[in-house]
Parts: C-alpha cells; structure tokens; sequence
C-alpha cells in the first residue's frame, strides 16, 4: 500500500493523488459576478454536497496548482457573497472544459460553435 507524507511531496503531486482518489468526480460549474457585474464561471472538481439537512454544498476554489494564483471565483465571492452552483452534464462537458481555459478569447477561438453564455 501506498503511503503518503504531504509534506514530503510537491502540491502538483498531492494536488494529482487527491484528484485521483475518488473517482469519477462530479464537476460544478460555480457562477459568481464582480462588484462591477461581469459574470464568471468556472469548473471546479472539488465540490461536493455534505448534507441535506441543513442543506450543504461545498466548493473549494483553491489555489492554481500551476502558478499558485487563485481564481476569479474566489476574488468575486469576497466581493459579493453569492455563488450559484451547477452540475455538469455530459451535454456541456466540452464548454465545461473550455471554461477552465484562461479566457474566454482564447476559448471562442478553440470552438466551431458558441461558447456557452451566461
């Protein structure tokens, strides 16, 4: 069996056990705007629900593993504190994808049809 110290490994090496040990995940699309209303939406793979009475939905924009910058997201939630939070179906799973991108230029030049607006 495998055994893991956190602090012995690299966060891009934690980030991808973590990742991998539940599978599949489900994936949230988390919409929030900024204190100037312009719209974000942004895949997240940690999220899951942790009870229904009360109702509990957890989210976690956490920090880029590539650059360690944080998200949009989690800048427009400390601005205005409402998020509304979506499951990915397989219907959207290609824009899902390309909403991870890091603009939304370059994801209307990498599709043949619109990206989905919200």
């Amino acid at each position: 069996m495998l055994s893991i110290v956190p602090k012995n490994i690299s966060t891009a090496n934690l980030h991808s056990y973590l990742l991998s040990a539940v599978s599949p995940r489900p994936i949230a699309f988390a919409s929030t705007i900024d204190n100037e209303g312009r719209p974000n939406l942004s895949p997240f793979s940690f999220f899951n629900v942790f009870s229904a009475n009360p109702p509990i939905l957890i989210f976690s924009p956490a920090r880029r593993v590539r650059n360690n910058t944080t998200k949009h997201t989690l800048e427009n939630v400390k601005q205005i504190d409402e998020v509304v939070i979506n499951v990915v179906n397989h219907a959207m799973v290609q824009q899902m994808s390309l909403a991870s991108v890091l603009s939304m230029q370059e994801a209307s030049m990498n599709l043949k049809r619109p990206v989905l607006q919200c």
